[in-house]
């Protein structure tokens, strides 16, 4: 089994040929920050494809359907004609426009620029997909673990200036590094094209997040001054709501990493 992984500085990227090398695996990282003729898809059996342009300003508009759409599209199509049995999609629960609860009811209606760009590259994706072509879209909600960035690194930052953690009671589907490596691995094999929505098997809130990385005690009065301020779109992204439903979750069961 041969996989090649696109996104060679990325950290899921990186991770992943850790985690696939751990497995068995003989897994090849790839950057396609030039275009795909890197890509050498000689002798591949699979594809994961975690590259994409993620944090720019939403004036930035070509940029995102230029890598997270085209480039999708070409690199999928380069590996259907060099005959790869599985291409695994790292989309995003950006292709949602959701507060709350996302079940199979919950419309694809984007709102961001990258969440759209997300969206139209599943659609050419699937429009591909065939029995000797299998494409897994996999939607992962927030990522944490050890060395992650993004989102995950300015939660913690606040909780590491803080003396006390804010106590709220919010529920969010996230999902460890390790457990997303395992539910990719899981689907590296597959023969039937899908769209997964993987997670943690526990929902947390973002207080249970933040102390995964540090032990301080929580607040309830800071909690509750926090909610006061729900209306600013940073505080209710990072201390709202979000969460996959039960009936669409993938749990990833964590000793299953180990």
């Amino acid at each position: 089994m041969n996989v090649l992984i696109t996104g060679k500085n990325g950290y899921v990227a990186q991770k992943l040929n850790e985690y696939l090398t751990k497995r068995g695996i003989s897994s090849t990282t790839v950057s396609v920050r030039n275009g795909i003729n890197e890509a050498d898809m000689q002798n591949t059996d699979a594809v994961v494809h975690c590259a994409a342009i993620v944090h720019r300003k939403e004036k930035d508009i070509s940029i995102y359907k230029k890598v997270n759409t085209d480039l999708t599209v070409d690199l999928a199509k380069k590996a259907k004609a060099h005959n790869v049995k599985n291409f695994i999609f790292l989309s995003s629960m950006a292709v949602y426009n959701s507060n709350g609860e996302i079940n199979s009811k919950t419309p694809l209606t984007p709102k961001t620029e990258y969440g759209k760009s997300k969206l139209e590259a599943e659609k050419e994706l699937l429009n591909l997909a065939c029995y000797d072509f299998t494409v897994t879209i996999i939607r992962p909600p927030m990522v944490y673990g050890k060395g992650c960035k993004g989102n995950y690194v300015t939660l913690i930052k606040l909780a590491k200036l803080l003396p006390v953690l804010p106590l709220v009671k919010n529920k969010h589907s996230f999902i460890s590094i390790d457990n997303l490596c395992e539910h990719i691995f899981d689907h590296i094999n597959d023969r039937t094209s899908s769209v997964t929505h993987p997670m943690d098997e526990k929902y947390m809130s973002t207080t249970d997040l933040m102390l995964t990385a540090v032990n301080k005690p929580t607040s309830i009065v800071l909690g509750k001054l926090i909610s006061l301020f729900m209306f600013i779109p940073k505080v209710k992204k990072a201390f709202g709501s979000l969460f996959y439903s039960a009936e669409i979750a993938d749990f990833v069961i964590s000793d299953k990493a180990d």
